[in-house]
């Protein structure tokens, strides 16, 4: 998906998100989809008996359509004339199913995918460590360099833009992360343009392990400043342990940047929102049925004063965030309206590993304004120009929070 500019975090990991990108190896972090995970499935035997009444309706129609897919089977099994993979084949069908839906969210995911998913959920793959955007501009610009991975190794500076991938130019974010991709100790020859002069880098693929929450002070200010770049398994505890300190410090406010984070797990970002919102509802999802499920926080809340950072490449999870803190009046939100995606995507994960990321429910702040396909608007509106030059965005947090 390009849009805005995908988010995108090299490595031979996967996509996440979610949201409809495809992050294997150089990771598209790909909007993640406020992701339900992960939820076993028991035997398919097992789930054949787990029918409802509702469902018996359909039974014989679906029985008819298995009994037509088992006649394709023996067909090609006993008449095609060529040797064929079978369990590339069956792949292929369950592919096929969840690509029959239309929705950029919802796919088939072999063990080998799912690996690289879960592994994206927590920053831990096997790349370059380099965060890039796809600049409707400027091409792909890099956003963030990990610290001490591959690419910083070997000179790679945030700012740079790619220009080639091995000697070819590419078009799509997509076609960029599999040109990069590869096994660690392996070779990728990346051209960049650092301040309009065309530069030559070699860079060894290796193990990566990026940080999801980044905290400090920024400098000559007492302003605390926290990054959340997607949200995994440890997300809400590195962010409470960073907000903790910086209520105990006592700064003058605080800064949370959301930029370019494509989602994660809901459940952290509930927490976080929690963690930060006075009694309230948080948010709530609507599922097929209608049903509604309210997610609330508790009465104590962070007494800091806060600015959040947005742009087009903040979304799902973060989207949620945002809103709720919007909503709820706790803060306020700075930068750009966020990318639109407000579903939530259950990954059912079968016995052989592989597994199915669903969507099931779309979630909305307490008002009821819809965030799927429109985004979350910022209360300040500040556009940054380009690779390399001033953050206003930043700057304009700055002056939010000291109130000027």
């Amino acid at each position: 998906m390009e849009k805005k500019g995908s988010t995108l975090i090299l490595g031979i990991s996967l996509m996440l998100v979610a949201a409809a990108i495809t992050v294997a190896a150089l990771s598209l972090y790909i909007k993640f989809a406020g992701l339900k995970l992960v939820k076993e499935q028991s035997s398919l035997e097992e789930q054949s008996m787990q029918g409802t009444s509702a469902e018996s309706s359909t039974r014989e129609e679906t029985n008819y359509e298995l009994s037509k897919m088992e006649q394709i089977d023996e067909l090609i099994r006993n008449s095609y004339l060529k040797d064929y993979d079978r369990n590339d084949q069956m792949d292929a069908v369950y592919r096929a199913m969840l690509d029959s839906l239309n929705d950029p969210y919802s796919r088939y995911m072999n063990s080998d995918e799912l690996k690289q998913l879960q592994q994206d959920i927590n920053s831990a793959f096997t790349g370059t460590g380099i965060v890039f955007i796809n600049d409707d501009i400027e091409g792909f610009v890099i956003t963030e360099v990990v610290t001490g991975g591959p690419a910083a190794v070997a000179g790679i500076k945030e700012g740079d833009i790619i220009l080639q991938a091995d000697g070819k130019s590419y078009k799509t974010s997509e076609e960029l992360i599999s040109a990069i991709k590869g096994n660690p100790g392996t070779k990728v020859d990346l051209k960049v343009m650092r301040d309009d002069e065309e530069m030559e880098v070699s860079v060894i693929r290796g193990d990566v392990k990026g940080v999801s929450v980044e905290s400090k002070t920024l400098d000559k200010e007492n302003i605390g400043y926290i990054k959340i770049r997607s949200f995994g398994d440890e997300t809400y505890s590195l962010f409470d342990s960073a907000i903790s300190g910086f209520e105990t410090r006592k700064v003058d406010g605080l800064i949370l940047d959301l930029r370019d984070n494509p989602g994660g797990l809901f459940d952290e970002g509930v927490k976080i929102a929690d963690r930060i919102l006075a009694e309230c509802t948080v948010t709530y999802t609507i599922d097929k049925s209608g049903t509604k499920e309210n997610y609330n926080s508790n009465a104590s809340k962070t007494g800091l004063n806060l600015v959040v950072l947005i742009n087009g490449n903040t979304a799902s999870t973060a989207e949620m965030i945002a809103a709720a803190i919007k909503t709820n009046g706790a803060g306020t939100l700075v930068g750009e309206t966020t990318y639109g995606k407000g579903l939530i995507q259950e990954t059912h994960v079968y016995e052989d590993g592989s597994a199915v990321n669903l969507t099931t429910k779309e979630f909305f702040p307490a008002g009821g304004t819809r965030i799927d396909g429109v985004g979350v608007s910022p209360d300040v509106t500040v556009s940054n120009d380009g690779a390399g030059t001033e953050d206003k965005q930043m700057s304009k947090a700055i002056q939010t929070v000291k109130g000027k």
